[in-house]
């Protein structure tokens, strides 16, 4: 059995609201096989422990601490090497828990129009069904079961997005999604590593990625940052492996994680490609 936590990194508000508006909205899902979980779990707490000595009073309450990817994009940016170092060794600990345990990627990402705002509802709801259809592909070819976790975010919100996987379940017309075992749950980031992982994944490596990628030729601001450009020279390749990538009956690439930029009109594939030496 597998389980794919989702988490998601931007705002839903217009490029151009306010300083520190997003320039795009990124969405991951992150695909664990069910006895990954315990030891992935041990792991992570470890290496919380180890960059945040004294976080917490007990080893196991290292789970309450959570490493947020946002403040670690502000210590990239803002601190000075030590603060930088500290940041990329925590993502480093974590993309080699990523493949130490083959944990797979799915992902969506929206490129906000100048002046445009994105629909909270529809967004987050097209998201979710993208990745767990992805994510079912994934399950089929494994020949598995599976189950989907979302971060928490507003109840009514959660239950509609629910229910749109629900009747996908359910239609007369039979099971659109019959490796999936339930709708998609929600739940705290607080109470499961997967959460927390896809929070980092999302935050601190695709969202500042992409904004390097699609948003470089806007005005430089704090998401969007030249920073950032060490993490596609440190990550991009290894990320860039990690996708969950088919075929699909019509001969159509699928999966992975799916770029809409109408403002540049570039590629997914851009997402995961090294800046030039010496940018």
């Amino acid at each position: 059995m597998y389980v794919c936590y989702i988490d998601e990194s931007g705002g839903f508000e217009a490029p151009n609201a306010g300083p520190r508006a997003t320039p795009l909205m990124v969405f991951a899902g992150l695909i664990v096989e069910l006895t990954a979980i315990k030891p992935l779990t041990a792991e992570f707490l470890a290496l919380k422990r180890r960059f945040y000595p004294g976080a917490a009073s007990r080893h196991l309450d290292y789970m309450l601490m959570e490493v947020k990817g946002s403040a670690l994009r502000r210590a990239l940016r803002e601190g000075g090497h030590r603060e930088r170092s500290h940041a990329l060794g925590v993502l480093d600990g974590v993309i080699r828990l990523i493949e130490r345990h083959d944990i797979r990627l799915v992902g969506r990402v929206w490129v906000k129009e100048p002046k445009k705002s994105l629909r909270p509802d529809a967004t987050y709801t097209y998201a979710v069904q993208d990745i767990v259809r992805h994510f079912d592909h994934y399950l089929g070819a494994q020949h598995m079961r599976g189950l989907v976790i979302c971060d928490g975010r507003d109840h009514r919100q959660d239950v509609r997005v629910s229910h749109s996987v629900f009747t996908q379940k359910h239609q007369f017309g039979g099971d659109a999604l019959p490796w999936l075992i339930e709708s998609p749950l929600f739940g705290r980031s607080e109470n499961h590593v997967g959460l927390q992982l896809a929070d980092l994944v999302a935050s601190a490596l695709l969202f500042p990625i992409a904004a390097r990628v699609y948003c470089a030729s806007r005005s430089v601001g704090v998401h969007n940052d030249p920073q950032f450009d060490v993490l596609r020279m440190r990550y991009a390749r290894r990320l860039r492996s990690r996708r969950h990538v088919y075929v699909d009956a019509s001969g159509r690439t699928r999966g992975g994680v799916v770029v809409s930029d109408k403002l540049g009109r570039q590629s997914s594939g851009a997402l995961f490609e090294e800046p030039l030496a010496g940018l």
